[in-house]
């Protein structure tokens, strides 16, 4: 088998190879602005390749990263020639860069240009910097405050339709932060606010607990990316069993029927004569909320093994709907 061949044929075809070389999405030249290096200039990403001129000359790369190993495999077409670097340590992950451009600017016979002095001086100053700001963490700590539950009542799982899911759980007497293999314990801050230690790889979590009309703690609150998320606790399931013992017709004081729909998966369905059905969503045990406003929930009343009626509480007061 010949380089870049199998059973004489090309592995790719040329325009295939040329087409991942094509400037897509054109980047800053940060290194210009914010460090006043020249060598890297015009980068773009591609279609699966990144590429940008190193020293006059064209390079395409890629790089990948997991916690603890990092690589960088790159290649100038016209020169033909390619570097692949394999680097193991999250406090030295800026090696790929390092060794790569070091080894070409060897094989190109070009001076060698101080890329490690460059980052190591970046490093340290980084790390006295963060060092620094450690120290002044929590300054804006309010003394003397505490969560408004109980902490057992903050425990639960959080859903973010595009980050997933915060499981606040409990362990060793305390309470226990999981999110995306990221766990550890979780302290008090002030008020409904927790933390996480400052770890050094996983970093520092601040977790902000809200609470609904009725005083519940409901929602989640994270600084993520470049925004803040708001995860929403997970509702209970309601057994298919019971959602379809609880199903019926409904009467209001004024005589009005409506009525109470189980739908095949257990949902259910409020439904009053000439008005679209609305979802009742799950809250705890037989309470359940509907979507459109956070301060009226429904609540069964059931004695044994029956179900009675239909309790509405809001701002305005308690309605009771006798099960017909």
């Amino acid at each position: 088998m010949n380089e870049g061949r199998f059973q004489g044929k090309p592995i790719l075809p040329p325009s295939v190879l040329k087409t991942t070389l094509e400037p897509a999405i054109p980047l800053p030249n940060t290194l210009v602005e914010s460090k006043g290096y020249w060598e890297i200039l015009n980068e773009a990403f591609g279609m699966g390749r990144a590429t940008a001129s190193y020293r006059g000359h064209l390079l395409t790369f890629h790089g990948g990263a997991l916690p603890g190993f990092y690589s960088q495999v790159s290649f100038m077409p016209k020169e033909k020639l390619g570097v692949i670097t394999f680097v193991i340590g999250d406090h030295c992950a800026s090696l790929r860069d390092i060794v790569s451009y070091n080894v070409y600017d060897r094989l190109l016979g070009q001076d060698q240009i101080p890329w490690s002095d460059r980052w190591l001086e970046v490093r340290l100053k980084e790390k006295e910097a963060g060092k620094d700001a450690r120290s002044k963490a929590g300054s804006e700590r309010i003394a003397d405050t505490k969560p408004s539950h109980r902490l057992q009542e903050y425990i639960g799982q959080y859903e973010h339709p595009a980050y997933g899911v915060v499981k606040i759980g409990w362990q060793d007497e305390q309470l226990q932060f999981d999110f995306h293999k990221i766990r550890m314990p979780l302290k008090h801050f002030h008020y409904d606010r927790f933390e996480t230690a400052d770890d050094e790889r996983d970093g520092k979590w601040t977790v902000n607990f809200m609470t609904n009309p009725q005083g519940d703690v409901d929602k989640v609150v994270m600084s993520l990316d470049e925004a803040e998320a708001t995860f929403t606790r997970t509702p209970e399931t309601v057994p298919v069993e019971l959602s379809q013992r609880l199903a019926g017709t409904y009467q209001t004081p004024s005589g009005l029927k409506f009525l109470v729909i189980s739908h095949r998966d257990g949902a259910l369905y409020l439904a009053f004569p000439g008005q679209p059905q609305e979802r009742l969503v799950p809250y705890k045990g037989v309470q359940f909320r509907i979507e459109k406003f956070s301060d009226v929930t429904y609540q069964f009343v059931v004695e044994g093994d029956q179900v009675k009626a239909l309790k509405q509480r809001d701002p305005a007061g308690e309605h009771l709907f006798a099960r017909q």
